[in-house]
């Protein structure tokens, strides 16, 4: 018989209101995965014809043979709980009493059985790079739409990610919050998110959407669109601004903040060559984010500003296709991760590139094989992130990116880096890590229960993680199954 206490937590701080909930501690699901092998997102070989138990929502025991008895006793808190919830700055703290006796008592649940038929049990997948509400939405068009047909396909993108495996995203710009709150509650199925908020960007950087004829706040333009409706950027300049814009992320809810050092592919007025952001202004969004518990990433390719920023305090880098040994190796001295992307010259994305996009396009490409022989020469720590972006029929191929970088790297190196290494690149959040109870991207006692059944063995082919989910059967996110295709 295995125990599970629980307390009474906190109340959230959100609508004005008091109501008696029955505070019943009764897990909805009990499971049990039988005759498994396991992938623990670290180890070099499986560990083999295991059984997983996951209690609530998370791992709670792993042994070569659990008893399947088809129920399993918990201690769960019984009682009346009176919650009172309000609104910020409604003058009233939230807090939670107890309205009628309560204690604790052994509950008999039912334990649904899974028999995995010698199939690998792994980590959930962890995509580092990804941009919610830009995979969703094809090229520009979210620009036309109203706002919550925007956040429609969002939603619709949140559950095609758990279906193909990925039970947790890092999103490195744009709009979220909201959804990923629905997430959370168990409105919507959807992936554990690390926001971002808001990219942080300069006067005519990578993702300044404004027009030619608009000037900056400072002469007294206008908000543009993307700032002003989507919130998927902020133009700003000097330090007072970038402070201004990195709290309000953190205000929002952000696990990290996002700055862009360097010119871009999509945008118009940032050659890929360019530093962005003074030293002074990358380590006002360095103090902003580090008062506050957590770290910046920023987007660049260029060796120049590559170096500013991790000399500025960066703890991680998005991209680095153009980056050299140096970088590499002072990328390495300091510990910082990299999340580049295997991108491939696809035609299809030539179709609905603009000339000067495509060219710049076009040089991160040819730079990316070079960046992945740096990072295997210098050791630098890489993540996994796919930056898939408005062709959301491409999406299907999440994936299949991490195959691409085997001519450089093992089987065991490449599924470290979308199980425990991304875990670790989340954990840079700290205080503002929203996923506090146990560890990501590993299987072990105590881990969160974020798992998926694969068709085969990855060590052997990390390509059957790819292939928009087919050969994975069943997902599992903090407990909880949202794809189950076992015969």
């Amino acid at each position: 018989m295995a125990l599970m206490k629980t307390a009474l937590s906190g109340v959230a701080i959100s609508a004005l209101l008091t109501l008696p909930v029955l505070a019943q501690d009764i897990p909805t699901d009990v499971t049990l995965f039988k005759n498994v092998d396991i992938f623990d997102g670290t180890s070099e070989t499986l560990l083999e014809d295991q059984d997983v138990l996951v209690v609530r929502n998370r791992i709670e025991r792993i042994a070569d043979e659990i008893p399947s008895s088809g129920t399993y006793e918990l201690e769960v808190t019984t009682g009346r709980l009176e919650r009172t919830e309000v609104l910020p700055g409604a003058g009233v703290t939230g807090f939670a009493v107890i309205d009628e006796a309560g204690g604790t008592e052994t509950r008999e649940v039912a334990v649904n059985v899974i028999e995995g038929e010698g199939r690998t049990l792994m980590p959930g997948l962890i995509d580092a790079h990804y941009h919610l509400m830009l995979a969703a939405s094809q090229g520009d068009a979210w620009r036309l739409e109203q706002p919550d047909y925007t956040h429609a396909t969002m939603v619709i993108e949140a559950n095609n990610l758990l279906q193909r495996g990925f039970t947790t995203i890092r999103d490195t710009a744009g709009p979220g919050f909201g959804i990923k709150k629905a997430v959370d509650e168990g409105m919507i199925p959807g992936p554990r998110m690390y926001l971002s908020g808001t990219l942080i960007t300069q006067t005519s950087g990578h993702a300044d959407r404004t027009l030619p004829f608009e000037e900056p706040r400072i002469f007294s333009g206008q908000v543009p669109v993307g700032e002003g409706v989507m919130k998927l950027d902020r133009v700003v300049n000097g330090r007072d601004e970038v402070l201004a814009a990195a709290r309000q992320n953190l205000k929002q809810g952000a696990t990290q903040i996002k700055i862009a050092i360097g010119g871009g592919v999509y945008s118009f007025y940032d050659p890929l060559d360019v530093t962005e952001f003074t030293d002074d202004e990358i380590k006002a969004a360095v103090d902003a984010a580090s008062d506050w518990g957590t770290y910046v990433t920023a987007h660049v390719y260029t060796p120049k500003g590559v170096l500013r920023g991790i000399r500025n305090g960066l703890r991680t880098i998005e991209h680095g296709q153009l980056m050299d040994d140096e970088t590499a190796q002072e990328m390495a001295e300091r510990g910082v991760y990299l999340i580049t992307q295997p991108f491939e010259a696809d035609e299809s994305l030539k179709a609905i590139a603009d000339p000067i996009q495509w060219d710049k396009y076009v040089q991160v490409v040819d730079g990316w094989e070079r960046t992945a022989e740096l990072v295997k020469k210098h050791n630098v720590k890489m993540g996994f992130g796919t930056d898939l972006v408005f062709a959301p029929d491409m999406n299907g191929t999440q994936g299949d990116f991490l195959a691409r970088f085997s001519p450089w790297f093992s089987n065991i190196e490449m599924l470290r880096m979308i199980t425990s290494t991304n875990a670790e690149i989340l954990a840079l959040s700290g205080a503002r890590n929203p996923y506090q109870e146990g560890p990501l991207g590993v299987i072990e006692e105590g881990a969160y229960a974020d798992i998926i059944l694969v068709d085969g063995n990855p060590l052997e082919d990390v390509a059957i993680l790819g292939d928009n989910g087919s050969n994975i059967p069943l997902v599992m996110k903090n407990g909880e199954i949202f794809k189950n295709t076992l015969d």
